[in-house]
């Protein structure tokens, strides 16, 4: 399993160390604002409420509609064109949090006031009104030429938020998006509604989250360093220029190699009648489509591992 130094507090490195001036000649250019933002892209378009990506699945018939996109970011380093480590500081907002474990950032691309996410796309639509397309803070912008993170809600964070909150007093924005409070975070939710060829139309559900986090009947991480499976996608990008760069979700590279067919269930009692479009993935090995997600983004579906190199998800625009 991957693990990444300088995590936790050293992503706010004092800034002191990095960025102030030299002790002789000119100074050294200061830290300034930046904005590292994010797109869901299709084919060189911007995809959002409103837009139908087609010719998916195994005969390219299958056409999605996006009714939820979430996702955290966390671990964010920066580095020069020597590999160096460039010292960051993210903003503190609605959207970005540091405490004493970690800090996190929740990018969201989807509202609830238009196309497909406003209505009922899904059976299970759990979408929120705002919206967010960039983490920011400070750091030596000039200097950045290649950034890193990881797709996820760091395991420390995660327990330290989980076992010190409830649900409802938990700090924005990880109020959001966790499995249910007490068993861990879905670091990354995709819901979508999916059509075939022939018209008929059912759900699409890719969740990545951390799981077996702890006792049943306990809180996600209070027995243990880690949950089993962290399943948290890594992404490395070089060549990256913070002033005209994005991070493209390549949302057709994801679903690629799914074949759009999924256990239709009673929304009732769950009960299975039958098989129809969809997806469905909620981070079990036991579900088809979660091996086939887990590879577009990276992750080893048998232990959770990740591996930037492997990611086919995420590039940059």
């Amino acid at each position: 399993m991957l693990r990444h130094p300088a995590h936790g507090n050293g992503l706010f490195i004092a800034l002191s160390l990095s960025f102030f001036v030299a002790c002789s000649g000119d100074p050294e250019p200061g830290p300034s604002g930046f904005t590292l933002a994010f797109a869901a892209k299709a084919d060189g378009a911007d995809v959002g409420c409103e837009s139908e990506l087609d010719a998916l699945g195994p005969k390219r018939e299958h056409r999605v509609r996006l009714a939820d996109l979430r996702f955290y970011v966390s671990n964010l380093q920066f580095s020069d064109r020597e590999g160096r480590a460039v010292a960051l500081e993210l903003d503190e907002n609605d959207y970005q949090y540091t405490g004493k474990a970690g800090s996190v950032a929740l990018i969201d691309v989807t509202g609830t006031d238009a196309g497909s996410c406003a209505g009922n796309a899904v059976a299970f639509a759990e979408g929120t009104a705002r919206t967010n397309l960039a983490v920011t803070g400070r750091a030596l912008v000039e200097s950045v030429s290649a950034i890193s993170f990881d797709v996820g809600v760091p395991q420390a964070l995660m327990r330290e938020v989980i076992g010190s909150h409830s649900a409802e007093s938990a700090p924005s924005p990880l109020n959001e998006m966790q499995w249910t409070w007490a068993t861990g975070y879905r670091h990354f939710v995709l819901n979508f509604s999916v059509e075939d060829g022939s018209g008929e139309t059912g759900d699409g559900y890719a969740h990545v989250g951390s799981r077996d986090c702890g006792p049943a009947d306990g809180l996600a991480l209070e027995d243990r360093d880690e949950c089993r499976f962290v399943n948290t996608p890594r992404v490395s990008l070089t060549d990256f220029d913070l002033a005209r760069d994005r991070v493209a979700l390549e949302l057709p590279k994801l679903l690629a190699g799914l074949d759009f067919v999924s256990n239709v269930y009673d929304p009732q009692t769950f009960e299975v009648l039958g098989e129809g479009p969809g997806v469905e993935c909620h981070s079990s090995p036991m579900q088809p489509d979660c091996a086939t997600l887990f590879g577009n983004l990276g992750l080893d579906a048998e232990d959770g591992s990740a591996d930037a190199g492997r990611d086919r998800a995420f590039g940059k625009e």
